[in-house]
């Protein structure tokens, strides 16, 4: 089994190429967010409420999607007649995507964003007003199933994929690929209407997730589990908790005035993301991959 992090030793990944891919990739997602510009008069407001005001969830939503789809078009044209590799040494070292790898991600991070929104919801129910309405509930879950495994996919593929495993070609240090993967992830969501209202705590949430995220590639040898972990972050998040000042606004079971950024939440998030590792790294055996990684 090759190793993940070493996958720019196969295909032609010369400078021009490189920056030709990221030109593609990059085009393709500024060319999908032209529909949401062309449809949405300049007097209405730009706040993310007026979008949704203006479009509805279900329209909004796959506007939103559609610069992640022509990315990821964008990443496989490239896979395939750019670099002349095949594109799932881009996602895994294994011979075939591990499904099962994805599930297990998915469902314990699941569980644990489950818990400690349910315990802060019976410790401070004032804070939230629980909604809900079965068609548009049942609805939005199916557009969250069909899309945003696209849009997780892109992220994962961009940053724990192609930049990762670039930083690694040119490094050569593990640990820098890992940090500065995960701080381009984090900064890549300073636009977010949530990070523009509440600042620098919010945006250093996100570059940890970043880093957290880059380094369990680099322990699995693939994105199949961060790309479980990632879907079931987006996924859980938007059918459970909603609030005005999010970048996706969704008919979710609970709503809030606005994110809770207290250091409180932020500790809850670091002990959760400790209680994923340490189940994940039993579950995959980390310890070992690291020890062979080691002795080769």
């Amino acid at each position: 089994m090759s190793r993940f992090e070493q996958a720019w030793n196969y295909g032609d990944y010369s400078p021009l190429k490189v920056v030709l891919t990221l030109g593609l990739v990059f085009g393709g997602f500024i060319l999908g967010n032209f529909p949401l510009i062309w449809l949405y008069p300049d007097d209405r407001g730009n706040s993310m409420s007026e979008l949704v005001t203006y479009f509805g969830f279900s329209k909004l939503f796959l506007l939103q999607m559609i610069p992640f789809f022509l990315g990821l078009i964008a990443f496989v044209v490239s896979a395939v007649f750019v670099h002349k590799t095949p594109w799932l040494l881009w996602f895994t070292s294994r011979v075939k995507v591990d499904v099962k790898r994805i599930f297990i991600s998915f469902s314990l991070w699941a569980i644990l964003i489950i818990i400690p929104i349910l315990v802060d919801w019976g410790l401070n129910p004032s804070k939230y007003t629980f909604k809900f309405e079965l068609n548009s509930f049942v609805f939005m879950c199916v557009l969250l199933i069909v899309c945003l495994p696209f849009q997780v996919l892109f992220e994962e593929v961009l940053f724990r994929g192609f930049v990762f495993q670039g930083l690694m070609k040119r490094t050569s240090s593990a640990a820098l690929a890992v940090i500065l993967s995960g701080v381009m992830f984090g900064l890549m969501h300073m636009g977010n209407p949530e990070v523009k209202t509440h600042g620098l705590i919010l945006l250093v949430s996100y570059v940890t997730l970043g880093i957290v995220i880059s380094f369990m590639a680099f322990l699995d040898q693939g994105i199949e589990v961060p790309f479980g972990f990632h879907l079931a972050n987006n996924f859980v998040t938007a059918i459970l908790v909603t609030s005005s000042d999010q970048a996706f606004q969704t008919p979710a079971l609970l709503t809030m005035k606005s994110l809770d950024v207290s250091f409180s939440s932020f500790a809850w998030l670091i002990a959760s993301i400790m209680v994923f590792m340490v189940l994940a790294s039993a579950r995959f055996g980390w310890h070992k991959i690291r020890v062979n990684r080691n002795n080769s």
